[in-house]
């Protein structure tokens, strides 16, 4: 049975199995306690910083392609750190869910929803950047604010349709022992269409969410290394390199363990319930790290950081945002541009 539940929601763990007998209350308590922790440094850094995009993203910046981009990405990941709260309290509450069927199936396809957006808007500005070093007049040319926001909203849409099935799955039960209501992903009454079902939602997920995601990621920035490697850009610093070095090491440290430590159950590996218990945990704190981690990575590897060391944050993250002015479009200079855009690279 699918073990990948938000944050106690392994379908096992207040089941009257085997299993679960097997789980020592030792156990139980440091993941507990270690998730409580973990989730509300996450909540703390990732309001904070999502937060700061937004208000300066939002409100103190002219709108362009790259600036609706951050701040889409800022937008999914602040709604996915305020919901926290609400997985701190299920936590000490010893996984008891005390807010309802509604709100069970609506948080938890929330979650999923802006984890999707997340990592979708971190691919779309892999293939902004990739298109703008690769093909800097025509980037200039045809990209606009309102091809942005239309792009935006296609990538909303289709991520909520890839996680509305969780608005039918996730549902609260009742145990008998205790009558605590616990919010739980239910796939089907039978085991055979359950454990279907739920194999391919974590198929679903692994494509989705990540597969394709970090290929996008990698081909861009792989181009972008190519194509500027004998460039002043890349001979003159290595700082550009490491900012994509960092990017893609990012997105796979976080994503990947997340979404693969759930294909053991499609592969059949059997492994014991309470080292699958510890290590789902983990790695789905260390990918819930990611909605705090992207304000962080503007910041430390953005433009001008040392230099801007001592200065307020809302000035660093404005000045990560800005763009060079690459108004001239003349052909002769294309290498100019493409070179002007490697140099203000940002994550």
């Amino acid at each position: 049975m699918e073990t990948f539940t938000l944050p106690d929601y392994t379908e096992t763990t207040y089941s009257n199995t085997e299993d679960t007998e097997d789980l020592s209350p030792k156990v139980f308590r440091i993941i507990q306690i270690m998730n409580i922790i973990f989730y509300s440094i996450t909540f703390i850094l990732g309001i904070t910083g999502n937060g700061l995009v937004i208000w300066i993203a939002g409100f103190k910046m002219k709108k362009t392609v790259t600036i609706l981009w951050f701040l889409n990405l800022a937008i999914a990941d602040f709604v996915f750190d305020i919901i926290f709260p609400l997985q701190i309290t299920e936590w000490v509450m010893d996984g008891h869910w005390p807010f309802g069927q509604t709100m069970c199936k609506v948080i938890f396809t929330v979650l999923f929803l802006n984890m999707s957006v997340s990592t979708s808007f971190l691919m779309i500005i892999s293939i902004d950047r990739c298109t703008s070093v690769m093909c800097p007049v025509w980037s200039k040319n045809h990209k606009s604010p309102r091809l942005a926001l239309a792009i935006s909203a296609i990538i909303w849409f289709t991520c909520f349709m890839l996680s509305s099935p969780y608005l039918a799955f996730f549902d609260t039960i009742q145990d008998s022992e205790d009558s605590n209501t616990y919010c739980i992903p239910r796939y089907a009454d039978d085991d055979d269409t359950d454990t279907m079902r739920s194999q391919t939602m974590i198929i679903v997920r692994f494509v989705s969410m990540f597969l394709i995601p970090f290929s996008i990621i990698v081909i861009c920035y792989s181009l972008i290394v190519f194509r500027l490697r004998g460039s002043r850009s890349l001979s003159g610093s290595n700082r550009p390199l490491k900012v994509i070095i960092t990017i893609v090491l990012c997105f796979f440290c976080l994503w990947f363990p997340f979404h693969a430590w759930p294909l053991l159950e499609v592969l059949n590996v059997k492994i014991n319930f309470t080292i699958d218990f510890i290590i789902s945990h983990l790695v789905y704190d260390i990918g819930f790290f990611n909605s705090c981690v992207n304000p962080i990575v503007y910041v430390f590897v953005g433009r001008d950081f040392k230099k801007s060391l001592f200065r307020s944050i809302p000035f660093l993250l404005e000045n990560t945002f800005k763009e060079k002015d690459d108004s001239n479009t003349d052909p002769r200079i294309n290498q100019t541009v493409m070179e002007t855009e490697m140099e203000s690279f940002n994550p």
